[in-house]
């Protein structure tokens, strides 16, 4: 297969860049990297949307406890953090083996942030089970987990440096 262009966009950005790379896979000539190619001007699928089978979801079950979840932070000055906080300053969120828990979570930044989960899958409203959601500027939802891998977890925004900067905190057992 001859080498072929992989060009990205920032999602959710109205200005800003793009990375491009010449992938190659095997003999031929190079080809000419396109600046706009047309397949990044059509509608970006969002996984959080898919809809799952029945059998990919959580049981049904009412939640036995609920937490609220708040990210918050800003670029100017640079500072992030979950529920007031920057993590180590903040109040871990508890659980108990073999609870349903239902996370509200509130983005309450202007900004994209991917919300990740180490330990557990959980689901969204739409039963959709991930372990990664984004979570658009000012977006709030509810997500179901069952408390079914006891430990201390860690609960961050997935883009590296807002989670080192305090976007974390922890999901401790009890």
């Amino acid at each position: 297969m001859a080498p072929f262009p992989l060009v990205a966009r920032p999602f959710g950005k109205t200005s800003g860049g793009q990375a491009m790379a010449l992938v190659r896979t095997g003999a031929g000539a190079a080809l000419r990297l396109p600046l706009n190619p047309s397949e990044l001007a059509g509608q970006v699928l969002i996984g959080s949307q898919l809809r799952p089978t029945e059998a990919s979801m959580l049981p049904g079950k009412a939640p036995d406890a609920t937490v609220d979840l708040a990210l918050q932070g800003s670029m100017k000055p640079y500072q992030w953090g979950m529920n007031g906080a920057k993590y180590g300053e903040n109040e871990p969120l508890t659980v108990r083996a073999g609870q349903r828990l239902r996370i509200n979570a509130t983005n309450m930044t202007m900004m994209t942030h991917p919300l990740h989960l180490h330990g557990h899958t959980f689901a969204l409203p739409s039963g959709l089970r991930k372990d990664t959601v984004l979570m658009a500027p000012m977006q709030s939802f509810a997500i179901d987990l069952d408390a079914d891998n006891a430990g201390d977890w860690m609960i961050h925004c997935h883009n590296i440096y807002h989670a080192e900067a305090g976007m974390m905190i922890a999901l401790e057992y009890r």
